[in-house]
Formats: C-alpha cells, sequence, structure tokens
C-alpha cells in the first residue's frame, strides 16, 4: 500500500493524485455498480411483488436509490482525494448599533457541500422509508379493501402523510444553516419590553417551520391509524369519527401554534399579557365570528347535527350537512347547490334533523273531492297510489284521514313514511300525479271553489218589484 500511495500520477495546484487513490475510486466505483445491481435487479422486485406500492412509488424508489449511489461515489471520491476548499468565508451580516453582538459568519467549503448532500440524502432516504412503512400500516389497517390494489391506497395514503417529505427537507436545510452559520442571520428583532429583544433569526424559522409539520405528522398519524382501530373495536359511527377527530384537530393545531411561536424566541406569557386588551376588542368586533366557532365546538360535541344528516332550516331550506367547519357549515340542497351555513344557525334556530332517532318520516298530501263522491272508493284508491310508489314504505302502513267536510271539497290527507327526505318533494309530485290519473279512471271529480251569487234589481220604498 504505502509502494502504491509514493506512485504520483500527476499532480495539480493544491491536490496530487497517487495510485492508491485511484484504486480505492475505483473500488468505490465497483462496489457503487455492484450494490445498484443488487439493489434495483434483486431486491425491489422482490420488495415490490411482495408489498402493494403504486407504479408511482415503484419509480420513485429507483430515482432515491440512483442518487442515494451517485452521492455515496462523489462523497467517496472527495474524501479519498481530500478535496476540501473554501468557496467562500465572510461576514454576511453585522450589527453596528449593538457593540456586543457578534458578526454572523457564512462559510462554504467542499466539506459543507458534501454535508448539505449527506443531509439531502438522509432526508430523502427517511421520507421514502417513513411514507412507505405509515402506507403500509394505512393499506393494511383495512382502510382500502383489498381489491382496490396499491394504486387506490396510495393516493389516499399519500395525501394523508404528506407533511413528512416537507418536515425532512426542512430539518436538511436547518442543518445546512447550522453548518454554514447562516441559521444566526437575523431578519428581524422584537422587543417584548422588560424581557428584552428576541431576533427572528434563519434557524429560529426553520426550527418553527420543522415543529409544524411534526404536529401534523403526528396528527394524521394519530388520527389516521391509532385512532382508526379504535373506532373500529369500538364500533363508532362515521359522525362520531369526523367530529372527534375534528376536535383532535383543533386542540393538535392550537397546541402546535403555541410551540411554533415559543419556537420562534417570543415569550408566551409576555404575549398573552401584551395583547389582553387587544384581544377584548377583537372579540367584541368578532362577536359573531366567535359565536358560530363556539357553536361549532358544541355541534361536535353535542352532535344534535352530524355529517351526512338532512336538516331542513327555518326558511325551508333542505339540505344534506357535508362538512362541519370551524365557523360555517357546508349544506349540499336538493338542487346540489352548496351553500354555507354558520354555525350559529344551527344551534340558535329552529332546525328539523330529518336523521334524528330513525332513519323514516311521516309526509302529508291533502287532496279535496267533490260532495257525493264515494268516500270509501277514494280512501282505496289513495291507499292503492301510495302503496305502488317505490320510496314510500310499507311499514308503518299509509293512512287515509277524512280532515274536514269543506266549503267545496271533502277534504282527505294521505299520510306515508319514507326514508328519502331529500328527494320527499318529488315523492309528493309523483303521489299526487297519481292520485290524478286514478281519480280520472275512477271519474272521482277534484272540485274546484264555487259561489253562488243572487242578484235582486233595485226598487223604490212602497214599490213592488216588476213582475217579468
Amino acid at each position: 500500500m504505502e509502494r502504491l500511495r509514493d506512485i504520483n500520477l500527476f499532480e495539480l495546484e493544491m491536490m496530487s493524485v497517487n495510485l492508491y487513490q485511484v484504486v480505492l475510486i475505483a473500488l468505490a466505483l465497483l462496489g457503487v455498480f455492484v450494490l445498484g445491481w443488487l439493489l434495483l435487479e434483486k431486491l425491489l422486485p422482490l420488495y415490490f411483488h411482495r408489498e402493494t406500492t403504486s407504479e408511482q412509488n415503484h419509480g420513485r424508489t429507483r430515482r432515491v436509490i440512483r442518487f442515494v449511489l451517485v452521492s455515496f461515489f462523489l462523497m467517496s471520491v472527495l474524501r479519498i482525494l481530500e478535496i476540501d476548499f473554501t468557496f467562500f468565508d465572510g461576514i454576511i451580516q453585522r450589527d453596528y448599533n449593538c457593540d456586543d453582538c457578534p458578526p454572523v459568519y457564512f462559510t462554504v467549503r467542499i466539506s459543507t457541500i458534501v454535508k448539505a448532500l449527506v443531509a439531502f440524502i438522509i432526508a430523502n432516504v427517511l421520507d421514502l422509508i417513513l411514507e412507505e412503512f405509515l402506507t403500509q400500516r394505512y393499506h393494511r389497517s383495512g382502510q382500502v379493501s383489498s381489491t382496490t390494489g396499491g394504486a387506490t391506497a396510495q393516493p389516499i395514503a399519500g395525501d394523508r402523510f404528506k407533511s413528512a417529505r416537507p418536515l425532512m427537507y426542512t430539518l436538511a436545510l436547518l442543518f445546512v444553516a447550522q453548518d454554514t452559520g447562516a441559521a444566526k442571520f437575523v431578519f428581524h428583532k422584537f422587543n417584548e419590553g422588560l424581557s428584552g429583544e428576541v431576533a427572528l433569526t434563519l434557524g429560529r424559522i426553520l426550527y418553527a417551520i420543522a415543529i409544524f409539520f411534526v404536529v401534523k405528522l403526528v396528527l394524521n398519524i394519530f388520527t389516521t391509524l391509532i385512532m382508526r382501530s379504535y373506532y373500529s373495536r369500538s364500533k363508532i359511527d362515521s359522525g362520531s369519527q369526523f367530529a372527534i377527530n375534528r376536535l383532535l384537530t383543533y386542540f393538535a393545531y392550537l397546541i402546535g401554534v403555541l410551540l411554533v411561536i415559543q419556537a420562534a424566541g417570543f415569550n408566551l406569557v409576555v404575549i398573552w399579557t401584551g395583547a389582553a386588551a387587544l384581544l377584548v376588542g377583537i372579540g367584541i368586533g368578532l362577536q359573531q365570528t366567535f359565536n358560530d366557532l363556539i357553536c361549532g365546538v358544541i355541534i361536535l360535541f353535542e352532535r344534535s347535527v352530524k355529517v351526512g344528516d338532512v336538516v331542513e332550516l327555518s326558511g325551508h331550506q333542505v339540505g344534506t350537512v357535508r362538512k362541519i367547519g370551524t365557523r360555517t357549515s357546508v349544506l349540499e340542497t336538493r338542487d346540489d347547490i352548496i351553500i354555507f351555513v354558520p354555525n350559529s344557525k344551527l344551534i340558535g334556530e329552529n332546525v328539523t334533523n330529518w336523521s334524528q332517532v330513525e332513519r323514516k318520516a311521516r309526509f302529508h298530501v291533502k287532496v279535496g273531492v267533490a260532495y257525493g263522491s264515494d268516500t270509501e272508493l277514494v280512501k282505496n284508491l289513495l291507499l292503492e297510489v301510495a302503496k305502488d310508489h317505490p320510496r314510500v314504505l310499507d311499514s308503518p302502513r299509509p293512512i287515509v284521514r277524512l280532515l274536514d267536510f269543506g266549503d267545496s271539497s271533502l277534504d282527505f290527507d294521505l299520510i306515508f313514511w319514507t326514508r328519502d327526505f331529500v328527494r320527499v318533494e318529488d315523492t309528493r309530485s309523483d303521489l299526487r300525479f297519481a292520485i290524478d290519473a286514478a281519480f280520472r279512471a275512477r271519474k272521482v271529480e277534484i272540485p274546484f271553489p264555487q259561489r253562488d251569487v243572487w242578484m235582486r234589481s233595485p226598487t223604490r220604498e212602497g214599490e213592488l218589484p216588476e213582475e217579468g
């Protein structure tokens, strides 16, 4: 080996290359090729065959492996040749108003680039491993049917765990900023009164962003994997699952915001103390908004209205609840129109929930027939019409009542039950068409209001009217 070190192949200004280094580079290149062949041609096909993954994830895994191998080879070459040039080393920020504040140095060497490359490689690999692990856990938990395959499971799980990738890259950026000294770069200084100044540095910003992504990822893992198994064991309905997940989301983001503020260097006690008066003014100005927010929490706890319920508002607006948000809820009307309803309306006003207790409700169709009609025949025709309609339930059975002897008609009421609350007006319309056809076929008359008017000729006082 010493003989190989003594054989110099060529020399440059700041470095020399000997035969021993060339042999090591060749061995590193050979090792990269062999390792790449084993991973890409042997191990990965076996893994893809055993696990259910999408074609998109296949390509990404291969790209990551190639990138890791090339980066490993380049780092090996730089390490073997002992190359560590300095590209930049200087002051990028100095506070002339503060004598005790040290300047901010920024240093970039080849070793810095190598460390950055290693950091991003590790971030990429960890992101791939973490996302793949969470995706497989999600797929095996039973959320996605085995017949759908990985092509369906992968996008669903990817949407839920998409904060893993920005978290890893943010941590890599934080590492690079710490290594180069850029983490101490100050963007702005805030005066917190008695507690002094708070410097908003690049490092604190990246740290706060990383905390946000950690909270988001932990929340998704907790609600998707851990809570899902609890819901399955406890047989909790989808509406309750939505309410619990939404409350957990509110709580997690509240904690996340506090952690982000603290990570940025601010004193939470000082912030809340100083903002107390401001919050009172904001609370008065946004009283209705806060009312809607509190009502949203009450709805989620009380569960008087759940996602999927069919509700009727005070203005006879009927729709299906699609989402219960922080301030407003989303309703889809019978006309397939999306409307946003403040949560306070669902709490403070009269709201009919057609989905509560039982998934059926009673409705009425009123009709009048002429005096002299066979009332028993009318009753049988109405019952027959209701029985023939597919959306009218057989149990409870439809009922016909003679409501009143009206001014111009005998007033009947057809009472029926149905589970299709959203299209109940279509059902009523169908029944009215069928009633009209049945009455016409059996000569049952539907009257219209009539008035008899008697005309008398005017006469003078004491005179008899003339006889015609």
